[in-house]
C-alpha cells in the first residue's frame, strides 16, 4: 500500500467513525439509525455475468469544467470552505407524500438568481476535491449543486435554468435506472455532460448499503463501471444512498477507485477528514431566499471575506 492510500484510510476511519462532518456517529449494521428519511425504494438487482472489474472498455471523454478567470486563486490544501447543495426534483409532486423532495421550478429559479446575485460560481465536486487534495483554483464563493437519483425533471427543469444563470452541476446516477420512467436517458446525461455537468454514482439499486455487504461490489463498483461504459465519462465521487454509510461501505467506495463521496450535514467545511462523507445541505419543498441564505457561508455579495465557518469536531 502506498503512503498515500495508507493516508488516505487512516483520515476514512477517522472520519466514518467520529463522523466529525456532521456530529454523528454512524453505528454498525444492523442497529444503526438512517440519518435520512428519505423514503425507500428497492428495484431490481441486475445479474451480472462476469465478476466486476474497474478497467473500462471504452475511452473516457472529459466533460468541460469552468474556466479559471483572474478573480479566481489557489485554494486548499487540506480544507476548503464550499456549501454543496442537494437537490431531487424540480417539478411538483404527484403526491403529499412524496413533496418534500420536490422544488418547484419558480423557487428554484429564484434560488439559482439569487446565488448569482450574491456571487457565487458553481464548481464540479472534482474540482473541489482537487482542491481539498493538493490546491486548485477556485473562485471566491464556490459551490457545488448536485442533484441525486436522475430524475428527468432536472434535465426538463433544472439545466434550463442553470444554464441561464451560468452554473452548471452533478448528477448522482442510479445505474440501473438510466432510460427508466420518470428518469433521464443516456442522450439527456450525455448532452447535460458535454454542457459542463459532473456524473456520479448513486449505486446500482438505491440499496440501504449498510444491509448490503453481499452486493458493494455490485452496488458501488459495477454501477460506477456500468455508468463510464454507457456514457463514455469519467465517474469519479458516489452519493450514499439515503445519506447513510458505514465503516466497511466507505472503505469499499475509496477500494473501487472513487475520489470521493458525498453524503448530508449541514457543514461549510469540506475536508481531507470528511473526502468520503463530504457534507450536502438538502433543500427541500417551500425553501424560502432567507432561509436558502442561511444554508449558505456568504449570504450576501458585499463582502467577499467568507463568514465563519463550522468546523468538524475531531
Amino acid at each position: 500500500m502506498s503512503l498515500y492510500r495508507f493516508v488516505l484510510t487512516i483520515l476514512l476511519l477517522l472520519s466514518v467513525s467520529l463522523m466529525g462532518c456532521n456530529g454523528k456517529t454512524i453505528p454498525d449494521p444492523p442497529s444503526a439509525t438512517a440519518i435520512s428519511t428519505e423514503t425507500e425504494t428497492q428495484t431490481p438487482l441486475p445479474t451480472l455475468t462476469s465478476a466486476a472489474t474497474l478497467t473500462p472498455t471504452v475511452t473516457l471523454t472529459l466533460a468541460p469544467t469552468p474556466t479559471p478567470t483572474p478573480t479566481w486563486a489557489l485554494q486548499g490544501p487540506g480544507k476548503v470552505v464550499c456549501p454543496i447543495l442537494l437537490y431531487h426534483h424540480i417539478g411538483t409532486a404527484s403526491s403529499p407524500a412524496a413533496s418534500n423532495y420536490y422544488t418547484s421550478p419558480e423557487d428554484f429559479e429564484a434560488q439559482m438568481k439569487a446565488l448569482r446575485d450574491w456571487g457565487y460560481t458553481s464548481i464540479t465536486i472534482s474540482q473541489l476535491v482537487e482542491a481539498i487534495m493538493s490546491s486548485a483554483l477556485l473562485p471566491d464563493r464556490p459551490v457545488v449543486i448536485t442533484f441525486d437519483d436522475g430524475n428527468l425533471n432536472v434535465y426538463t427543469n433544472a439545466f434550463p435554468i442553470m444554464q441561464k444563470y451560468g452554473f452548471t452541476g452533478v448528477m448522482y446516477i442510479v445505474a440501473n435506472r438510466l432510460h427508466a420512467d420518470g428518469y433521464m436517458g443516456i442522450d439527456q446525461i450525455k448532452e447535460m455532460a458535454a454542457a459542463g455537468w459532473e456524473v456520479g454514482s448513486h449505486s446500482m439499486t438505491h440499496a440501504k448499503l449498510r444491509y448490503a455487504h453481499d452486493r458493494l461490489n455490485v452496488e458501488i463498483a459495477q454501477s460506477r463501471i456500468d455508468l463510464q461504459e454507457t456514457l463514455d465519462v469519467p465517474v469519479r465521487s458516489f452519493a450514499y444512498p439515503y445519506g447513510e454509510t458505514d465503516t466497511l461501505v466507505s472503505q469499499q467506495v475509496m477500494s473501487y477507485g472513487y475520489t470521493s463521496a458525498v453524503g448530508l450535514g449541514t457543514l461549510w467545511n469540506q475536508s481531507l477528514y470528511n473526502l468520503y462523507y463530504l457534507s450536502r445541505r438538502e433543500v427541500t419543498n417551500g425553501v424560502d431566499l432567507q432561509v436558502f441564505a442561511s444554508y449558505l457561508p456568504w449570504p450576501g455579495a458585499e463582502d467577499l471575506t467568507p463568514a465563519p465557518a463550522d468546523t468538524p469536531t475531531p
